[in-house]
């Protein structure tokens, strides 16, 4: 009861101040010097997760009754759940890998031999087939070198290798004569033996160099006219009307 004025009181409920609702006194001579008469205490366990290799992401790990403990109830579960973190080079699918390897030109027509290190560290030489061609964004297999599956420990995925060929810039005049000996010849169009054709270079590429407008350019003339003239066709400025 608490009283807010002359004959007025206050009525609140609320957990005891000695038992604090627990329905029985320690006295402080009995009390435990450990948890001071909660009857619980705070301690560190370490709890070892054995991850299954092939593990999927999210996948759980439960300990049965090693959560917080208290009298009269029953302890909890820890619930460790499997986080797969990015990597660097791999991407990962199911039991499958994939990651980007650039190679050159001369390394496309005339085979790759390179070494990787696979996630374990295990280095890995690649080759290929003596005179098979390596075109962009070729995508070769390397069967049983993904990750194993899950639950089955001693069978894999297969890691595939997506190849980007890095072209050079320019080539030596020189060697052309060689590389077009060595190459296959270029097929021929029907108007390729035309003497009367017009010869033209290619250039490179700017972006300036667009006509987007029929009448030229990348802008009609009556957008540089409205331009000029204060964004009113013809130019000069828009005469308002006089006051009476």
């Amino acid at each position: 009861m608490t009283q807010l004025g002359p004959g007025m009181y206050s009525q609140s409920q609320g957990p005891c101040d000695d038992c604090r609702g627990k329905g029985e006194v320690i006295d402080d001579a009995n009390k435990c010097q450990t948890c001071k008469g909660k009857k619980v205490t705070k301690e560190k366990k370490v709890l070892e997760a054995m991850i299954d290799k092939g593990a999927p992401n999210n996948n759980q790990y439960t300990f049965h009754g090693e959560a917080d403990e208290y009298p009269g109830m029953e302890p909890g579960d820890v619930v460790i759940v499997v986080q797969e973190q990015p990597h660097k080079k791999f991407k990962r699918k199911g039991a499958d890998l994939l990651f980007e390897h650039k190679i050159t030109l001369v390394e496309a027509l005339t085979g790759v031999n390179f070494v990787f290190k696979h996630l374990d560290g295990t280095p890995i030489r690649v080759k290929n087939e003596p005179g098979e061609v390596i075109k962009p964004d070729d995508l070769k297999t390397l069967p049983e070198k993904g990750l194993p599956f899950y639950k089955q420990p001693f069978k894999f995925g297969n890691l595939f290798i997506t190849f980007k060929v890095v072209f050079p810039d320019s080539m030596p005049v020189a060697h052309l004569p060689a590389l077009k000996k060595a190459l296959p010849a270029p097929q021929k169009g029907d108007d390729d033996d035309d003497m009367a054709a017009e010869t033209v270079l290619l250039q490179p590429f700017d972006e300036a160099q667009r006509n987007t407008k029929a009448a030229g350019g990348t802008r009609d003339e009556s957008d540089e006219e409205e331009e000029e003239g204060g964004g009113h066709p013809g130019g000069g400025q828009r005469v308002q009307c006089a006051q009476q």
